[in-house]
């Protein structure tokens, strides 16, 4: 294939001797356009063991809003019939590819992590390849060192989205097993397991909550944060420690809000009352079938007591309690990371698939 560039927002190339494609900038107020990009990833995404890609009412909400911690660029590629005849125009045609390009505000703007996306009946054809090229094209403009991309595979194989990225020069930087746990089936071993927990806790405990955090924690809870990518396996990834403050927790409080999400969160308390870790569960209240493990941390200092397994607990049960509808949580775990594993192994999580972080870092425009 080959590509020029016409503008900052739309660029055209030709891919193999049969088709042009374009790329679009989506404006996420025309839900047309939106839809035509969400519609993609739903079609990329559908061979993945659970339906992981968001529902079209909580994306069509999500992505307009406004963020105070980042800024999103959706791409669209379309396939353009090429004219026949010399001095015909070219007919527009259907929506093949897309991209996602979130980049960060407050932290680690170095880096964006990217989403690509082909329509299953269009690989092979050149699409992605040219949607990476206009990615690293952006990131570069933009001063952006470095790309990463979540992508997914079954257990025991390799997928389309894996080759991919290693044939365009994206290693592993990291690497996760995706669990599922049944919130219809797990919770009939709970009940032993925190009788376990209570007599394991000592003087430490636990506090869940749903959406705000009580203000006499969000210092502690902000301290915890702050600590989080520095005490967790990251692999490789090119990724800076994060300072998180109390207007920082309150800001992305309000930002879910606004766009219809809520996290239920568990803080571990020392018997002293302060915070030295946390648990959340992020669901959409448009649609709460599905919740994700946001992120799961003890403190290295206060080990040993079965806090993570105590966070779990209190913040599935309230899951459960406050969204009946939801069916499933899903998490991701680093194989080196045992006592976290051990944790999600004994709540009845089971392995889906695998999660690779793949990371290429960009010479400089």
């Amino acid at each position: 294939w080959r590509r020029n560039i016409s503008t900052d927002a739309t660029h055209t190339s030709r891919v193999g001797c049969v088709s042009t494609v374009t790329i679009r900038e989506v404006d996420v107020h025309d839900e047309t356009a939106l839809r035509e990009w969400w519609e993609i990833g739903h079609a990329a995404s559908a061979e993945r063991p659970f339906d992981a890609w968001p529902a079209w009412e909580v994306s069509r909400v999500a992505l307009p809003m406004p963020r105070t911690d980042q800024t999103v660029t959706l791409l669209v590629a379309y396939d353009e019939v090429p004219p026949m005849s010399t001095g015909a125009e070219s007919v527009g045609g259907p929506a093949v590819g897309a991209a996602m390009i979130p980049e960060r505000l407050l932290d680690n703007t170095h880096v964006v992590d990217v989403g690509v996306y082909v329509h299953p009946e269009h690989r092979r054809r050149g699409v992605g390849s040219l949607l990476v090229a206009d990615v690293e094209q952006r990131a570069r403009r933009r001063g952006r060192s470095a790309v990463t991309c979540s992508v997914f595979a079954p257990v025991d194989r390799e997928s389309p989205g894996s080759l991919f990225a290693t044939a365009r020069g994206y290693p592993v930087a990291s690497a996760e097993e995706i669990k599922l746990v049944d919130l219809a089936a797990a919770p009939g071993t709970w009940t032993a397991l925190q009788a376990d927990v209570d007599a394991a806790l000592g003087g430490y405990s636990v506090i869940a909550f749903e959406g705000a955090c009580p203000e006499e924690r969000v210092q502690g809870f902000a301290d915890v944060l702050s600590r989080f990518l520095g005490e967790i396996p990251t692999g490789d990834l090119d990724l800076e420690s994060v300072t998180w403050t109390p207007e920082r927790i309150r800001q992305g409080e309000q930002d879910r809000a606004t766009a219809g999400r809520v996290n239920v969160t568990a803080l571990a308390l020392t018997p002293e009352r302060e915070v030295c870790g946390f648990s959340d569960v992020r669901l959409s209240t448009a649609d709460p079938r599905l919740g994700g493990v946001g992120g799961t941390l003890v403190l290295q200092e206060h080990r040993g007591h079965r806090l993570g397994l105590a966070l779990k607990l209190a913040t599935h049960r309230l899951v459960m309690a406050t969204f009946p509808e939801c069916t499933h949580i899903e998490t991701g775990n680093a194989g080196v990371n045992a006592p976290m594993n051990a944790v999600n192994e004994l709540m009845g999580y089971r392995v889906v698939e695998r999660c690779l972080d793949v990371q290429k870092r960009l010479a400089p425009a």
